[in-house]
C-alpha cells in the first residue's frame, strides 16, 4: 500500500526499512532498556539523511517533505518507535523552525538540525493543568530589551540529548516561543523520567532559573507561541499517528505468524474464526487509518490547511491503537505478555514491549481532548 508514492518517496521509505532491518532490529532489547541515549544510531539515521525529511523541498536546507517523513516514522516504529518518537521531536524543531523562524535563526540552526549536527526537542508541556498555571509554571518577563524565564517544562522528549530547545512560556501578554540552546546558565536538566515504554526516548523535566533571553532567541513574535504551539501539535499528532500504524503492523504481523504455528485441537489457532476476525480488524484499522494520515500528511506538505484532519487521525488511532495491541496480545495468549523467551520458543516475543510504546506514543504529548477541539473547531 504506497498511497501513490512517488519513486523519490518508495525509495527513502526503502531506505527506512533497510535501516531498521540491519542496525535497529538487532539492537532493539537493548535500546528498550534505555539506560544511554542511543547517539550513535541517531547519527548514522543523520548520515543517511533521514533528519531532515520534514522540511520542505523549498526550504534553504532541502528536504524530501512531510510525506517521506510519515513513511520513515512508521517504517522505524516497526522496529523500535522509540527511535521514530527522538526523530519526531527533533524534526517538530525544525519544522516550527522553518515555518516562524527569522532568517537568522533558519541561517544558525537550519543545516545543523537538517545534518543531525544537532538534535532538537520542543517543551509544550507542564505540570499544572494548563500552561502558565500551577506553582511551577514556565513564566516569562520583559527585562529591559530581553526576557527572564522562571519555572519548568515538563515530559520533555529528548531531553537531556539535545542540543537545543523551543520553549513555550506564559507572560502578561500571551505565551511566546524561545529557542534556547542547551547549555544556557540556568537551564538545569531533570533526572530522566522512568517511562512505561519509549524507553530509548529520554523525558526529563526542563527547570530555568532567571534564564536570560534576548529578542533574537524569540520565535515568530512575542505573544504568538500559543499559535506556534496548536500548529506543530498538529503536526506531531499525524508524525505519532503513523508511529501507531508502525507500531501496529508489526504487532498484527508477529501475531499472525504466531497464530500459523500454535496448535489447539489438532490444528493451528489461525483457521479459527475467532482469531481471523481479530486479525481482519487490527489489519483494517490498520488499513484505514494509514489512509487517512497519508491524506493529511500530503496537506501539511502542500501548507494546505490539515488541523481538523490532523485531530481525526490522532482520535482514530488513539482509539484504536491500544485494542489493535491488545487483540494482537490475546491472540498469543501468555506468550503475548510475556517478555522473557521460554527455551522451546524461537524468535523474539515483543508484544509486551510494543503495549508499552503504543500507550507512550498516543497518550504522552497532549491532552485528552485535544484532538476534539481541532476537529470541532473545523466543523464549527
Amino acid at each position: 500500500m504506497n498511497q501513490q508514492l512517488t519513486a523519490a518517496q518508495q525509495a527513502v521509505a526503502k531506505l527506512a526499512h533497510d535501516f531498521a532491518d540491519e542496525f535497529i532490529d538487532p539492537i532493539v532489547t537493548e535500546l528498550d532498556r534505555g539506560v544511554v541515549f542511543p547517539k550513535a544510531l541517531i547519527g548514522q539515521l543523520a548520515a543517511q539523511g533521514l533528519l531532515g525529511l520534514v522540511l520542505p523541498k523549498q526550504s534553504s536546507v532541502a528536504g524530501a517533505g512531510f510525506v517521506s517523513h510519515i513513511e520513515v516514522v512508521q517504517a522505524l516504529s516497526r522496529s523500535c518507535p522509540a527511535i521514530a518518537s527522538v526523530i519526531n521531536n527533533h524534526a517538530l524543531f525544525a519544522y516550527a523552525l522553518e515555518h516562524w523562524g527569522s532568517d537568522a535563526q533558519k541561517k544558525q540552526y537550519l543545516p545543523a538540525l537538517a545534518k543531525g549536527d544537532k538534535l532538537g526537542a520542543i517543551a509544550i508541556q507542564e505540570e499544572g493543568p494548563t500552561p502558565g498555571v500551577g506553582r511551577s509554571a514556565l513564566l516569562v518577563t520583559r527585562q529591559g530589551a530581553g526576557f527572564k524565564l522562571n519555572g519548568t517544562k515538563a515530559f520533555v522528549r529528548n531531553a537531556g540529548a539535545a542540543d537545543v530547545y523551543l520553549v513555550f512560556a506564559t507572560g502578561s501578554g500571551g505565551v511566546t516561543g524561545f529557542i534556547v540552546d542547551a547549555a544556557t546558565s540556568g537551564l538545569k536538566i531533570g533526572p530522566r523520567q522512568e517511562t512505561m515504554g519509549l524507553k530509548a526516548c529520554p523525558v526529563a523535566h526542563l527547570t530555568f532559573d532567571n534564564v536570560s533571553m534576548d529578542e533574537a532567541s524569540v520565535m515568530g513574535t512575542e505573544n504568538c507561541g500559543a499559535v506556534i504551539a496548536t500548529q506543530i501539535l498538529a503536526v506531531l499528532a499525524v508524525a505519532e499517528a503513523a508511529q501507531t500504524v508502525g507500531i501496529a503492523k508489526a504487532a498484527v504481523a508477529h501475531a499472525a505468524e504466531y497464530a500459523k504455528h500454535r496448535v489447539q485441537f489438532h490444528h493451528p489457532i489461525a483457521s479459527l474464526q475467532a482469531i481471523q476476525t481479530m486479525l481482519a480488524e487490527i489489519v483494517t484499522d490498520c488499513h484505514m487509518g494509514w489512509f487517512g494520515i497519508c491524506h493529511v500528511a500530503r496537506l501539511v506538505e502542500a501548507d494546505a490547511p490539515f488541523e481538523p484532519e490532523a485531530g481525526m487521525v490522532k482520535m482514530f488511532m488513539g482509539r484504536f491503537g491500544s485494542k489493535m495491541l491488545a487483540d494482537a496480545i490475546q491472540i498469543e495468549g501468555g506468550m503475548g505478555i510475556s517478555e522473557v523467551v521460554p527455551k522451546h520458543i524461537t524468535g523474539p516475543l515483543p508484544l509486551a514491549r510494543m503495549f508499552r510504546d503504543i500507550a507512550g506514543t498516543t497518550l504522552l504529548d497532549a491532552p485528552d481532548d485535544f484532538p476534539d477541539k481541532l476537529i470541532a473547531a473545523g466543523i464549527a
